[in-house]
């Protein structure tokens, strides 16, 4: 296995890796940089040649930058809200902590927000917030949906990891919930509350699981995962 870098007109630096065994030609965009593996064994004029064949498809997998001077993230069911302006006088990326619910991230007005630095220096701004907000918004919910149901819960925690959004400790009566459900709707939110306290009485994903999470959510439990996992995200997962 090899791997050079070439330069494309419109597809900018490009990592080519050649791979043996492999008959086909694979793609993805990581840090604003195409890297492209292909068959081993290729001249360099067929791989030039390769590449300028599928460039429109290469341009059309680019990821669009997600955050723009404008963009406002509402978080679901409360006042507060995440702006993204820019301002005169800023040389670098600034988050203003509000006494209302509105959190601004200034950016210098020369700012290309086209650059995936700039853009990951926002999306990490956007999360520093949902983590200082989550508390606040998660864990009085999670306490009520407990208590409706008479189950206890020995303790609830914010947990800052990006894969997972609920984490159950049947033993310990413990219940961990990312930071990232404060940006779902609140029907989601309290699906996620109520899959995990599920898992207080059943650990595993049974058939008797998926029952006593159905009667937890109302019934809704498939359409509220068909909903989950085609949740249009306002922040990179």
């Amino acid at each position: 296995m090899s791997t050079f870098t070439l330069t494309h007109p419109t597809l900018g630096h490009i990592t080519v890796t050649e791979r043996s065994g492999s008959g086909k030609i694979s793609a993805r965009w990581t840090s604003g940089q195409l890297k492209v593996n292909i068959p081993a064994g290729l001249s360099s004029r067929r791989i030039a040649d390769t590449i300028e064949r599928h460039a429109a498809d290469f341009e059309r997998i680019r990821p669009r930058p997600r955050y723009h001077p404008g963009t406002i993230i509402p978080i679901p069911a409360t006042d507060i809200t995440i702006s993204i302006l820019t301002a005169p006088g800023i040389t670098r990326l600034t988050l203003t902590v509000p006494t209302t619910g509105r959190f601004n991230i200034l950016l210098p007005p020369s700012a290309d927000t086209a650059d995936p630095a700039i853009q990951s220096a926002i999306d990490t701004a956007v999360k520093a917030i949902a983590r200082r907000i989550a508390p606040a918004i998660l864990l009085p919910r999670a306490r009520q949906l407990a208590s409706n149901l008479g189950l206890g819960v020995d303790r609830w925690e914010i947990a800052h990891g990006m894969n997972v959004l609920g984490t159950c400790y049947p033993r310990q009566r413990r219940i961990r919930l990312s930071f990232l459900n404060v940006f779902l709707t609140p029907e989601l939110r309290d699906y996620i509350i109520h899959h995990e306290l599920a898992h207080l009485s059943c650990p595993g994903h049974t058939p008797e699981f998926h029952s006593l999470c159905d009667r937890y959510c109302g019934g809704r439990e498939r359409i509220l995962i068909r909903l989950l996992h085609s949740y249009p995200w306002p922040v990179e997962r």
